[in-house]
């Protein structure tokens, strides 16, 4: 074989190994835009979620809750009498 016939090779290698690696690279950013697309369409739809409180009572109230609940309890008592005479 001639020296231009191995050059002619190494060149069509070189240049389908060049758009190989071009293909991967545009491969690879495609999956990560798609990667950052579902990112923010998972962060723009949970704004809207919201917690709902359930209210459920304590299953034990300390005595100090307790104290505290009877003063405010008299003292509205007493505003309450307070207003009516």
């Amino acid at each position: 074989m001639s020296p231009i016939s191995w050059q002619s090779r190494r060149r069509w290698k070189q240049r389908i190994g060049f758009w190989g690696g071009v293909v991967i690279v545009c491969l690879l950013g495609a999956v990560a835009a798609l990667g950052v697309r579902s990112l923010l369409t998972s962060v723009g739809d949970a704004k809207f979620m919201r917690y709902e409180p359930v209210d459920v009572p304590p299953q034990a109230v300390s005595p100090r809750h307790e104290r505290e609940r009877e003063e405010l309890e008299r003292h509205e008592r007493a505003m309450i009498e307070g207003k009516d005479k």
